[in-house]
């Protein structure tokens, strides 16, 4: 009897899955490097995904379940990454997994479980955040009036980045449950014309979710009090031009304050030539902080398949971000302008399909720390195949 309820239980489920649409979607990317420096370390050689920016690899399955008028469904996603902890085998994690309901043609919309939403994420080459969510329930309206997106968050728990493997960060205890005023919460909204132009902003309040320290800090995850957007201007063919912002420790500014300002540009001059800046400034509230400043310039040539391209950054208050010297944006902001970095990246993508590619690169950092001059010296192969 116990076998017969199992087999049909899975026939049910099983027919349920297919009667609905259901798709899958994935990522996986990992290389290899071998790191010089002009100390006296001897070479070595790093396993790392440039293009996931992780130590190791990231893989990534994506599903999404629906019904036919796509206004009742489920999505998650499973990933496995370099914060692999073999103690407690999460080898897996669950960056979002959430039951959405939509009414009224999809203009209003309701998300729960752990949400994952990137209607207000900025676009930038920098920032490229929104004002997180995490386990709680988000309420959205979508053109109510044309090209008008708003929201309205609720979170009882945030998530880490994307380099800690998105996992809780804090415990889903009882103990830990939390009052109504250190809920986050966040508020956002964006309006857009089409073929013209986008306006975003995201506010959360201050709050307690992004750690178990009952002490009201706001040191945890996301716990701090932001204003958060971007505005993106389409008007030009073939120009992609974003100004983005983040205002960070609104709860605490004349003290722990923090203003970041990203511009990104980049213009298609013809099917195979691209060219593109970022330029990112970071102001501090801390009256004996500098202004740090960073500038990236790139071009790219396609000949058809193969593309090679040339990545000039500075960094003027700053340094390389301990051993993220892999990443694109592998620096740290230490508002002292004393400290700089200049990196040059050189580097050959292969596609051998439209989700498939290798790059071969080699990227050489040239520091500058209050007169005492360092490099170091990457030469890389990754690989990329999305599914």
């Amino acid at each position: 009897m116990k076998k017969l309820f199992v087999i049909f239980l899975m026939m049910s489920v099983t027919g349920i899955i297919f009667t609905q649409n259901l798709t899958f979607s994935g990522y996986f990317n990992s290389g290899i490097g071998v790191v010089v420096t002009n100390g006296d370390e001897e070479p070595a050689i790093g396993v790392f995904g440039v293009d996931s920016e992780q130590l190791g690899y990231r893989f990534r399955l994506n599903g999404s379940i629906q019904n036919e008028a796509r206004t009742t469904g489920f999505r998650f996603r499973l990933q496995s990454q370099n914060e692999l902890n073999r103690r407690e085998n999460t080898y897996l994690s669950l960056p979002f997994a959430f039951g959405f309901m939509n009414f009224f043609e999809n203009k209003l919309g309701f998300s729960v479980g752990i949400v994952d939403d990137n209607t207000w994420q900025t676009t930038d080459w920098w920032i490229n955040d929104d004002a997180g969510e995490g386990l709680g329930i988000l309420v959205k309206s979508s053109n109510l009036i044309d090209g008008l997106n708003l929201g309205f968050g609720t979170y009882l728990i945030s998530q880490e980045g994307g380099s800690r493997n998105n996992q809780f960060s804090r415990s889903l205890n009882i103990n830990h449950s939390l009052n109504i005023s250190d809920v986050k919460y966040v508020i956002s909204s964006s309006y857009t014309i089409a073929d013209i132009f986008y306006l975003g902003a995201s506010f959360r309040t201050a709050n307690q979710a992004g750690d178990n320290d009952v002490e009201n800090d706001n040191l945890g995850r996301h716990e701090s009090s932001q204003l958060i957007g971007d505005f993106r201007f389409f008007l030009v063919p073939d120009l992609i031009a974003i100004f983005a912002f983040n205002i960070d420790n609104l709860q605490d500014f004349s003290e722990k304050g923090t203003i970041t300002f990203s511009e990104t540009f980049s213009y298609k001059i013809s099917d195979e030539i691209n060219i593109g800046l970022n330029t990112v400034q970071f102001i501090s509230s801390n009256e004996d902080a500098d202004i740090s400043l960073l500038f990236n310039v790139w071009g790219s040539y396609a000949f058809g398949s193969i593309i090679p391209r040339l990545d000039l950054t500075f960094l003027q208050g700053g340094q390389i971000h301990g051993s993220n010297y892999h990443h694109r944006k592998g620096y740290s902001i230490n508002y002292n302008t004393d400290m700089s970095v200049f990196s040059i990246r050189p580097s050959l993508r292969i596609n051998l399909d439209s989700r498939t590619h290798f790059e071969i690169g080699n990227v050489t950092h040239m520091s500058n720390n209050d007169g005492e001059s360092s490099m170091l010296n990457l030469l890389y192969l990754d690989f990329r195949w999305s599914f």
